[in-house]
């Protein structure tokens, strides 16, 4: 069988534009020139490309979910089988567990499981059919070496960040913005939830030289404004959505970036986008210490870990005045080469799994 002949099953349980993940894989299977159809699940009545489970919940009740969960599992296990791939990618812990059976009996060996975050797996009743699922994959992979310490230790988990790596390798070899240090501006862009947020606007709300800005929507864009107006906090701006496309300006505009995050499983584990956009734009980065992020931010000295707020104004003053942004850079460009080091690891392991079995 002939790679351009084949065909790719990419599953993920949410609408496209909130699983950026989807896109390293299908620009690897566009490299390669490969079919793939996206079965996802349109769960805001959005219209996206590719095939849709057309199913918006109105109930945020455990067990409503998990039964839409299975409806979800239903469709695309039609499609799947009316499809025909020969090669599924199956993403989210809560894919696979209702996947799981029919992968173990019609995909064994045939499909790649792409963990992203703790889940439905950390319960009791879900174990079996995820150790079923990382069982009977070609390959497990995860977007944060974090997960390891929640996750089966009897695998082999890929690293796959996510990043596109064009703009990575850029980033290593390319021009960057100067860093204002004469002011302090942090920056938090994105999807926006509470998270410790509510401390951050309190530790540097109507403090003199600082700005703080939220770009994005997201669950409590409201709710943090109206606190912001409430305390009377005159140097904290919101704006919602954004475009892509000035994502650059916006980051190249701020002097820090904001991914303090609560110190709960979940978070501590998890590599946000912002991480990335942090190396990426030469902007240091706020950070949970004893997290993922917090661990890699001391090793490489590209940020501030810390564990709660009380001394964030001073600390983000200190460590502007004692940066060398020149050699700051040189340690974001640094950590940067080991994660794309983790990307060829990733490559090859889908090259291997998509192409090399076929010429056997």
């Amino acid at each position: 069988q002939d790679i351009v002949n084949m065909k790719i099953g990419i599953i993920t349980p949410n609408n496209i534009w909130v699983s950026p993940y989807v896109k390293i894989y299908t620009r690897l299977l566009d490299e390669l020139s490969m079919s793939y159809d996206v079965i996802s699940w349109n769960r805001e009545g959005r219209d996206e490309e590719g095939i849709q489970f057309n199913y918006q919940p109105k109930s945020r009740n455990p067990l409503m979910l998990l039964w839409a969960y299975r409806r979800f599992a239903s469709f695309a296990k039609s499609t799947i089988r009316k499809e025909k791939y020969d090669r599924l990618i199956v993403f989210t812990p809560q894919s696979a567990i209702f996947l799981a059976d029919f992968l173990k009996k019609e995909y064994k060996d045939r499909y790649i499981f792409d963990y992203r975050d703790l889940s439905l797996e950390q319960k009791m009743i879900f174990k079996k059919p995820f150790l079923t699922a990382l069982n009977y994959s070609a390959a497990n992979i995860i977007s944060s070496p974090g997960f390891k310490k929640y996750l089966p230790q009897d695998f082999d988990y890929i690293v796959s960040h996510n990043f596109d790596v064009n703009i990575v390798r850029n980033a290593i070899n390319g021009d960057v913005t100067p860093l204002k240090t004469n002011e302090i501006s942090v920056l938090t862009i994105g999807a926006i939830r509470k998270d410790m947020n509510p401390e951050v606007i309190d530790a540097l709300g109507n403090k003199e030289g600082v700005t703080l800005s939220f770009v994005g929507k997201g669950p409590a864009s409201k709710d943090l404004e109206d606190y912001a107006n409430l305390k009377e906090y005159r140097n904290i701006t919101f704006r919602g959505f954004y475009q892509k496309a000035d994502e650059p300006a916006i980051i190249n505009d701020c002097n820090f970036i904001n991914i303090f995050y609560p110190q709960i499983p979940s978070h501590q584990t998890a590599v946000s986008n912002r991480f990335y956009n942090s190396l990426i734009f030469k902007r240091p980065m706020i950070v949970t210490k004893n997290s993922t992020q917090g661990d890699y931010a001391e090793k490489y000295d590209v940020g501030i870990a810390i564990t709660d707020c009380s001394n964030l104004h001073s600390d983000l003053k200190g460590y502007l005045m004692q940066l060398d942004f020149p050699a700051y850079c040189e340690r974001c460009n640094k950590l940067l080469t080991e994660l794309l080091s983790d990307y060829e690891l990733w490559r090859k392991t889908i090259l291997r799994i998509l192409c090399d079995d076929l010429r056997k």
